[in-house]
């Protein structure tokens, strides 16, 4: 069990069932609110839960401290009064983040007291499975040209990911992030940190990984799973960037692979960076999932 709010536990494996639980009943399309996501990166933003009026809540308990949506629709007006009150006590510019449209146009649409601003930066782009895998028309041209010339370079495998390929995976991050000197980087590191515990906890996890192999050396590997009903989220996507193609490639076979049953797939979002920006516009999104930063306006 969770402990009552203002008191709060740490994320750990034996959370994932009640989280799920929650998701389940109340499923919110943002990929920020799955349990992996939350679980690989505990450590690097120190997330907290509780349960304030049957309400799962999710602190972010590192600078700027914050809370995400609560998830639940149990007196949602006490629940933000609570919240607003628990903040103002640990952060300056107290605020929810990473809020889902569909949580703002259903709880907040008739409230005065908030400020509503897009987290453009954080929001999720969304594709169709069959678009991204077939690569038909003109809009995917330079997408199957890039598959096309791969293909007439290398011999490659596919392999879903099984637990005996673990260990190789981990030594693919190692070269991945040697090569790009990550620890100088606190994005780069706290996504490394992400990784590792996706890879080292694969088997407890709902996730699903897929690889290619170039002259039997893994040259690419997704991670990612089934989130709502009809949507496949990608965690992870790493390649070596020496081979032209591949990251389209690793994105066309992990989606025929371990997709097939699925309508969407979140790519999660472009952190404000503007070659990943265009990296994802570039593949056609179907629709946005829209996140938002709300705070207290002066009435408050």
């Amino acid at each position: 069990m969770l402990p009552e709010f203002p008191d709060f536990i740490d994320v750990n494996l034996s959370r994932q069932e009640i989280f799920k639980d929650f998701l389940s009943k109340y499923p919110l399309e943002a990929s920020e609110y799955n349990f992996t996501n939350i679980f690989a990166f505990r450590k690097a933003y120190n997330f907290k839960l509780s349960l304030l009026y049957g309400n799962l809540i999710i602190l972010k308990d590192t600078e700027p401290v914050s809370v995400f949506c609560p998830v639940g629709n149990s007196q949602i007006s006490d629940v933000l009064k609570e919240i607003y009150g628990y903040l103002k006590k640990h952060t300056k510019d107290p605020c929810l983040e990473r809020v889902p449209e569909s949580f703002v146009n259903t709880c907040l649409g008739s409230q005065e007291n908030f400020v509503i601003e897009e987290e453009r930066e954080h929001f999720d782009y969304v594709y169709l499975v069959k678009e991204l895998v077939r690569l038909k028309g003109n809009k995917f041209h330079d997408k199957k040209n890039k598959i096309n010339k791969f293909k007439s370079i290398y011999q490659y495998k596919y392999e879903p990911l099984v637990p005996a390929l673990i260990d190789e995976c981990l030594a693919f991050e190692d070269d991945w992030c040697e090569v790009r000197d990550c620890g100088k980087y606190p994005g780069l590191k706290k996504e490394r940190c992400a990784i590792l515990q996706m890879l080292n906890h694969f088997s407890s996890l709902n996730i699903k990984g897929g690889i290619i192999r170039v002259d039997k050396r893994i040259v690419a590997l997704t991670l990612g799973e089934k989130f709502l009903k009809d949507t496949m989220v990608i965690h992870i996507e790493k390649a070596n960037a020496d081979m032209p193609g591949l990251y389209q490639v690793i994105n066309q076979e992990f989606l025929r692979h371990e997709a097939s049953d699925c309508t969407y797939v979140n790519r999660e979002q472009d952190l404000g960076i503007d070659g990943l920006r265009h990296a994802k516009m570039s593949y056609n999104p179907a629709h946005f999932v829209k996140k938002y930063r709300i705070k207290l306006g002066g009435g408050a």
